[in-house]
């Protein structure tokens, strides 16, 4: 077996995202609430009266949760006759609450506003693991560009401050076909937005490495074998793994091609 690639791609820190980055939850707030008029004609339509509410949200949310506890629940007769009798008399509160919350200045907008935050922040969290092409790369474009076999794109994106370049000799396409690749970088995706999370709620390697790492990896490995992988390479020398790089004190993804 020989080693002829190898690199760490790490998730980048909130401060090293572009400044532009900012804007996003305006954006998004002037959007939604540009669309206030729309989204109350779409939900009008739906339930227009209050026969329709009773039709589209009582019964079908009796029906639901009847299903849900099923009649062999000891108390599943008192429950859905509780809900019979409450929830039809909800409906003239419904269409009142829904009209009001829907006008101008309303709640609608009022909730817009009070999420712009978390809006923002979730998404930042996601920038930190793709990027923003047009201003900087995440791991993730980059991993999809070392699976293509892309080695002068890939190396042409590459920062010392987050990523590891180990060993640079040659690099092939890794999978056979398309779909084991989106699997696989959709997985890792997944994987490094909870890796995220963690480090940014205070955990530590320990914790992130045996409840995120040590479980998502074995789902990894197991996608890499010798029906997934370019027959160039050799499945059990190459690996695509989560871990934490020593060198750049990084969460990330690393990548490892190996020939027979």
């Amino acid at each position: 077996m020989a080693e002829i690639y190898s690199v760490h791609f790490g998730v980048l820190n909130l401060g090293e995202l572009p400044s532009e980055i900012s804007e996003i939850g305006d954006d998004w707030e002037t959007t939604l609430k540009a669309k206030r008029a729309k989204i109350f004609t779409n939900l009008s339509r739906v339930v227009p009266d209050e026969s329709a509410y009773n039709s589209v949200i009582v019964e079908r949310s009796n029906e639901g949760y009847g299903q849900f506890i099923s009649e062999s629940h000891p108390s599943y007769d008192k429950i859905m006759l509780k809900r019979k009798i409450k929830m039809p008399a909800r409906a003239s509160d419904y269409i009142t609450n829904r009209n009001n919350a829907f006008a101008e200045g309303g709640d609608f907008e009022a909730g817009v506003t009070e999420s712009k935050s978390a809006f923002a922040d979730n998404v930042k969290v996601i920038l930190r693991i793709v990027g923003d092409k047009d201003k900087v790369y995440g791991a993730i474009p980059k991993l999809s560009y070392a699976l293509d076999g892309k080695k002068a794109l890939l190396e042409s994106i590459l920062n010392d401050t987050y990523d590891h370049l180990i060993t640079s000799t040659e690099l092939k396409t890794f999978f056979t076909k398309k779909q084991y690749k989106t699997s696989v970088v959709s997985l890792i995706n997944e994987c490094l937005t909870y890796v995220v999370y963690a480090v940014d709620a205070g955990f530590d390697d320990s914790w992130i490495q045996s409840n995120i790492a040590d479980k998502y990896n074995p789902l990894i490995s197991a996608m890499i074998n010798a029906n997934t992988v370019n027959s160039e390479l050799d499945p059990a020398g190459s690996s695509i793994a989560i871990e934490k790089d020593a060198t750049t004190g990084r969460w990330g993804v690393k990548l490892v091609e190996a020939t027979p």
